[in-house]
């Protein structure tokens, strides 16, 4: 019985898994990550924290905006 309870569990984990890659791959989950990221390096070239939130967060809504709305040039 215990088993089957770890099975479960597991089975949980994974759908929970499933639903968080499919918000990454929609263009808010994927911009949101591409700022998470960007947030360490930016740090680490010699910003402060308050700059290196508003520049990832920049970034990140500009390629958002990108994505969201083609351009028609």
């Amino acid at each position: 019985m215990t088993l089957l309870s770890q099975f479960l569990g597991f089975l949980e984990w994974i759908e929970k898994a499933q639903a968080f890659f499919h918000f990454l791959s929609q263009p808010v989950g994927f911009c949101s990550a591409i700022a998470v990221c960007l947030y360490f390096p930016i740090q680490l070239l010699g910003c402060d924290q308050l700059s290196a939130t508003t520049l990832s967060c920049t970034v990140g809504l500009t390629l958002f905006c990108l994505l969201e709305q083609q351009p028609t040039f």
